[in-house]
């Protein structure tokens, strides 16, 4: 989940006049698009600001990566959507689109241009195209500058990217006391996971003024493209040509901190932003970190916030799932005690997924998690704990199989690592020959049958002499 974090005496807000410094303004592109197609704005209310707005930071068009790896995986760029299109003949959402099929779409992968069988005519591109929202920036009183919508928007409709200096925890840290003595009282920070931090506070685009609601119509996602997490702001109920674009920031301070007015002036305002942090029992240093990991990933899952397509389309999918097809997965339980042993050190009680709901948000925490050990074990851990082999299917359908592969590449070197992921495929109830093909699955197994390590190839063999036997349908 994207919140906006605080420590010391932080703050982040939406846009303030009084910041004091300049730099490089190239953001108004957008609102001159969007009054060039829409005509005059003059039948909308407020002025436009978007020029003084953006005088006060330098404006970036995609994330600058400082001192921070992008940590890609083998997999984003091996695993195409199975979408056909024909221009000739099929309407045109079937490229990808919001109503498609397209599998990319709905764990939040936008498709590579490579290898994604609609070509140039995909629709699932929107942050690779820039493809945003004609909007402007206004003054919104008290809370400063906001984002005024200068089309009428659906549900789910992509407003823009939310971009800035992508950098580590501990830079963020650094900065947050550099701009607090430099007297920068507002500055923009939001966390994206992974121990990185988007800073858009001298440099980042215009989605840095939308404001905070406690009744939004917006919402934060993360989306993987390229490899890289990035930010999207994305409707979620019909918005107005004219109304203010706004999101919840899910704002976290510390139990010191002095909290921060909120001006938002919706029947749900809390009267202030966000919500104090707590944490259980302090822990030795690695286990707390591995329970403050888990317990974000169980709130993100346990948040269920899927789009109504996305609900709609993962409940279908595990509908489709035949039971009398992966009946008899030729395992027990048993045949587990090993995987269930490998992960005991991450695991504080049963905590499997319960929901295909679940499982869409699981595969696309798995998406973005590449070469993320600690993550990836917790979530093997949580792969192992959940027993309904139905909603296993679902994450097979998902093609999770895909992602427990690229892990296996990303470890190649790593015996403790591969032992792991082969206990946790063995979990998964594969029962046809299709599964293991389409998924590519033997190929990075089978080479670990000779592995110098025995406990790897004892692993890999078992998994392949069970695959051996398995029918094509």
């Amino acid at each position: 989940m994207a919140k906006l974090q605080s420590i010391s005496t932080y703050r982040a807000t939406s846009g303030q006049r009084n910041e004091p410094y300049t730099a490089q303004s190239a953001a108004d592109n957008q609102t001159d698009k969007a009054t060039s197609d829409n005509g005059s704005v003059s039948d909308i209310d407020g002025t436009d600001m978007t020029k003084e707005a953006t005088t006060r930071f330098e404006a970036i068009d995609k994330n600058i990566f400082v001192r921070v790896t992008n940590d890609a995986s083998k997999h984003e760029e091996s695993i195409p959507c199975h979408c056909r299109y024909n221009p000739d003949t099929d309407d045109r959402w079937q490229a990808c689109g919001e109503s498609s099929d397209c599998i990319n779409r709905l764990v939040q992968m936008e498709c590579n241009p490579l290898t994604c069988p609609c070509g140039s005519h995909c629709l699932n591109r929107r942050f690779q195209k820039h493809q945003y929202a004609k909007v402007r920036i206004v003054d919104a009183g008290r809370k400063g500058f906001g984002m005024q919508a200068l089309e009428d928007l659906d549900t789910g409709s992509f407003v823009m990217e939310y971009m800035g200096e992508v950098v580590t925890a501990t830079e963020f840290r650094k900065r947050a006391r550099v701009y607090q003595s430099e007297g920068i009282s507002h500055h923009y920070f939001m966390s994206i996971g992974n121990g990185k931090v988007i800073d858009a506070t001298r440099k980042g685009c215009i989605a840095r003024f939308i404001n905070h609601s406690c009744g939004p119509n917006c919402v934060l996602q993360k989306w993987m493209v390229g490899g890289a997490i990035r930010m999207g702001i994305f409707t979620e109920r019909p918005i107005k040509r004219g109304e203010e674009i706004t999101f919840d920031y899910k704002f976290e301070r510390m139990a010191d901190s002095e909290p921060q007015p909120c001006y938002c002036g919706s029947p749900e305002c809390k009267g202030i932003i966000g919500v104090v942090k707590e944490r259980g029992t302090r822990l030795a240093a690695s286990d707390e970190d591995i329970d403050a990991d888990a317990a974000d990933i169980d709130e993100e899952i346990a948040d269920g916030a899927v789009t109504r397509h996305q609900r709609d389309d993962i409940r279908r999918r595990h509908a489709a799932v035949d039971d009398e097809e992966y009946g008899d997965t030729g395992y027990s339980d048993s045949d587990n005690s090993d995987a269930e042993r490998g992960v005991a050190h991450i695991r504080r009680r049963k905590n499997g997924l319960t929901s295909p709901e679940q499982v869409l948000k699981f595969v696309q925490i798995m998406h973005r998690s590449s070469r993320q050990t600690r993550i990836i074990g917790i979530l093997i851990g949580k792969l192992t704990e959940t027993s309904d082999k139905r909603l296993l299917k679902s994450l097979i359908s998902l093609q999770g199989l895909g992602i427990l592969r690229a892990w296996l590449q990303d470890y190649a070197e790593d015996d403790v690592m591969m032992i792991k992921i082969l206990q946790c495929i063995a979990h998964m109830p594969i029962s046809t020959r299709n599964t293991i093909e389409e998924s590519r699955l033997e190929e990075a197994v089978k080479p670990l049958c000779s592995d110098s390590d025995e406990n790897v190839s004892s692993l890999a063999n078992t998994l392949v002499e069970r695959w051996s036997s398995l029918r094509r349908v």
